[in-house]
C-alpha cells in the first residue's frame, strides 16, 4: 500500500470515530513529516518502513533540536498510525513493536504560589461585570483543574448548581461531571445574576461571554489575560496560563489530602501516569507531607 493510501484510509477512519479536528491536526502534522522524510530515502510503500527507518527518523528530529517531548509526540502518531494499519491488516509486521519512544525530560512544572494565588483572585474589580467575569474563571480554574478550552465551551445549561456538579466535554469528546464546593457555588450564583443583568433580556447559550457581538471568549482572549496580569502583577517565570493553575490544582488538592485516583477522574485523565506528572513537591512540602503521615511518627511504635 502507498503511503498517500495509507494516510487517506487512517484519516477517514479516524474521522469516523469522532477524533476532534485538534487531534486529527497534530496527525496530519506528524505524518507529513514523517512522510517527508520517507520520500527522500525512496521509501513510497508502508510495507517497507522497517523499525530501523522509524528510529533513524527520530534521530533526525533530534539533530533538529527538537525536544524529547515534542519527538515522543512524533513517536506517538506514527505508532498510532502502524497499530491501524496492522490491526486492519494493510500490513503483516508492525514496524514500530521493538521501537523504544523517546526519552522525555523530567521537568517540574511551575506552580503558583500562596501570595500569587492572592494577587491573582484579588486583581480584578469586582463590581463590574467583565471584573466579576474573570474572578470567577480564575476560581473555577482553580478550584476544578479545567482544561481552558473545557472551560470556553461550557453551556449554561452545563452548570448544575442544585447537584454542585459542573458537565465538561473533555479531550476526545469524553463527557464527565466535575463537584464544584461551596465557594465556587456561590461565586457562580453571584456571576450568573450580574451575567444576567448584562445581556438584559438577551440570550446567550455559553457561560463565559464578552461585550462583543459574538459573545463567546475566545482562546486569545484568555491567553491576552494571563500576559496583563503576569507584566502587572510581577509574576515569575517565563509564562503563566491556564494550565499552571492546572497544575496549581492538583497540587494543592493532594496537600489537602486529597488522592490520585479521585483527582485523575476530576482532571479528565486515562491513566495515573498522566495525573502523575503534575505532581513535584518542594523540599518544604515535602517535609510537611512527611511530618503529617510519617507512619512511625503518627504511632505509639516506640512507646
Amino acid at each position: 500500500m502507498e503511503l498517500g493510501e495509507g494516510k487517506k484510509i487512517f484519516f477517514i477512519t479516524k474521522k469516523s470515530e469522532n477524533v476532534t479536528e485538534r487531534t486529527i491536526g497534530t496527525y496530519a502534522d506528524v505524518l507529513d513529516k514523517f512522510f517527508e522524510y520517507l520520500l527522500k530515502k525512496d521509501i513510497y510503500d508502508v510495507e517497507l518502513v522497517t523499525s530501523n527507518v522509524i528510529r533513524e527518523f527520530l534521530i533526525s528530529l533530534q539533530e533538529k533540536g527538537l525536544k524529547g517531548i515534542t519527538r515522543h509526540r512524533y513517536f506517538r502518531v506514527i505508532k498510532t498510525f502502524f497499530i491501524f494499519l496492522f490491526r486492519e491488516d494493510y500490513i503483516d509486521k508492525n514496524p514500530i513493536t521493538n521501537v523504544k519512544p523517546p526519552k522525555v525530560e523530567k521537568k517540574v512544572m511551575r506552580t503558583f504560589t500562596s501570595k500569587e494565588i492572592s494577587k491573582l483572585l484579588n486583581a480584578f474589580d469586582k463590581s463590574t461585570f467583565i471584573g466579576f467575569r474573570n474572578y470567577t474563571i480564575f476560581c473555577l480554574f482553580f478550584s476544578t483543574g479545567i482544561r481552558k478550552g473545557e472551560l470556553l465551551n461550557l453551556k449554561i445549561t452545563d452548570v448544575n448548581i442544585t447537584n454542585d456538579l459542573i458537565r465538561v466535554l473533555g479531550k476526545g469528546q469524553k463527557e464527565r461531571c466535575i463537584p464544584i464546593g461551596r465557594a465556587m457555588k456561590r461565586i457562580l450564583k453571584q456571576y450568573f445574576a450580574m451575567r444576567e443583568e448584562f445581556l438584559d433580556g438577551e440570550f446567550c447559550e455559553w457561560l463565559f461571554i464578552t461585550l462583543k457581538i459574538e459573545r463567546k471568549m475566545t482562546s486569545s482572549s484568555i491567553n491576552s489575560l494571563f500576559m496583563r496580569l503576569k507584566k502587572e502583577l510581577n509574576l515569575e517565570g517565563e509564562k503563566i496560563s491556564s494550565h499552571t493553575w492546572r497544575h496549581t490544582f492538583a497540587k494543592n488538592y493532594l496537600l489537602a489530602g486529597g488522592d490520585i485516583f479521585s483527582l485523575a477522574e476530576i482532571m479528565g485523565h486515562a491513566d495515573l501516569d498522566t495525573t502523575r506528572n503534575y505532581l513535584s513537591l518542594n523540599e518544604k512540602e515535602l517535609k510537611i507531607q512527611h511530618k503529617k503521615f510519617n507512619p512511625l511518627d503518627n504511632h505509639d511504635w516506640l512507646y
